[in-house]
């Protein structure tokens, strides 16, 4: 009988600590972080965009970790700087992938430009939403069905210009880069309905600074416009420049991350004049809230991911944990956002919502005029 007593005091043991050990476990995955991913370009020449991308990332998660996070889980974003180029983009989302053991990612910045990490998406089944990418040119050889995009579609964007440019005679001035050749395509296919006569078309790599024989030849045929992108700084600077003595009266229109070069003294007296097509702000708390907390005003693609990361929030706020879940709660929801108001994702994961204005640089600021 003893041996008996004591052989079920030694079971009721076991089976206490094994109890306690499964409840322990049990609180501690109810209590551990929720871990995100963010892939931003937080050195190179789209680091300014990266670095309010990733304040307006952490503003969402810490205005939700400020109200309890998820089910009482705080969120923790890793963060991995692409550097502003497509190999270092690839070698961080993947170590977000392999390494962290992340699911959903915001991010990469410019997406589009540096599109080898889309197709990481698919193969490891991990979400990717990124804020600074046209979702045409990033799904531009494949539909890439864990990838979404809050940038605005490049498509839509560029048929308000070719609207503007209706009658004129114009020239294409771009890098060679996947971005600037979605906008080139679009500006071709849009240019028989608006009645555009396109003189020339002129591409360059990422690191040419010597534009004056292109400068040249576009100056004897006399556009109305040059419509023109480059990424790399200096080559910006350097355009600019040998514009400003070779053909100082050209009219030159532009995308929106232009704007981000105002700041630069060397910039300033280059730009006056120049338009820009631009994504109209709305009008809601989002930019104070962010000058506040950050103590500057933020540039294109902060409220994008702002909006990525909330998207994503509600979606795990739903039920929806892992990546394929979310992906569906993604495609099949509308969402509030701050850039756009109530929007959809469509059939390739881009939002078609958002307006643009034209603006023109005068006296170092931009003022709309259409």
């Amino acid at each position: 009988m003893r041996k008996i007593w004591i052989a079920g005091i030694v079971l009721i043991a076991v089976a206490l600590i094994v109890f306690t050990s499964l409840n322990a476990t049990e609180y501690a995955a109810n209590e551990a972080p929720i871990k995100i991913g963010g892939a931003f370009a937080l050195s190179g020449f789209a680091s300014q965009w990266g670095e309010a991308e990733l304040n307006a990332a952490g503003m969402a998660i810490e205005e939700t970790n400020a109200k309890g996070g998820i089910d009482g889980r705080k969120i923790e974003m890793i963060t991995e700087n692409i550097e502003s180029d497509s190999v270092k983009s690839i070698i961080a989302v993947s170590k977000l992938i392999h390494v962290d053991k992340i699911d959903v990612i915001i991010g990469p910045s410019w997406l589009d430009s540096f599109g080898g990490a889309a197709p990481l998406a698919d193969e490891n089944e991990v979400l990717m939403i990124t804020p600074s990418a046209s979702i045409t040119a990033v799904k531009k050889e494949k539909n890439y069905g864990y990838v979404f995009s809050t940038w605005y579609r490049a498509d839509v964007e560029i048929k308000e210009l070719a609207r503007h440019l209706s009658g004129k005679r114009i020239v294409l001035f771009f890098g060679n880069d996947p971005f600037w050749e979605d906008i080139s395509q679009n500006i071709k296919k849009n240019s028989d309905e608006f009645e555009l006569k396109i003189l020339g078309e002129y591409k360059f790599n990422s690191k040419e600074t010597d534009f004056r024989t292109a400068l040249i030849k576009i100056k004897e045929t006399n556009p109305d416009a040059i419509v023109f992108g480059l990424n790399d700084e200096r080559g910006i600077l350097s355009f600019l420049q040998q514009r400003q003595v070779l053909y100082p009266d050209s009219v030159l229109y532009t995308t929106e991350s232009i704007e981000e070069f105002l700041s630069k003294d060397d910039f300033k007296a280059l730009m006056e004049n120049m338009r820009i097509l631009s994504p109209k702000i709305v009008e809601n708390d989002f930019s104070d809230r962010y000058k506040e907390r950050f103590g500057t005003e933020p540039v294109f693609s902060a409220s994008n991911a702002y909006d990525a990361t909330m998207i994503l929030i509600e979606a795990m706020k739903a039920g929806n944990m892992d990546a394929e879940s979310i992906r569906d709660y993604i495609a099949n929801n509308e969402f509030s956002t701050v850039t756009f108001g109530n929007v959809r994702f469509d059939e390739i994961g881009g939002i078609s919502g958002g307006e643009f204005v034209i603006k023109r640089v005068k006296n170092g600021t931009v003022e709309v005029i259409a």
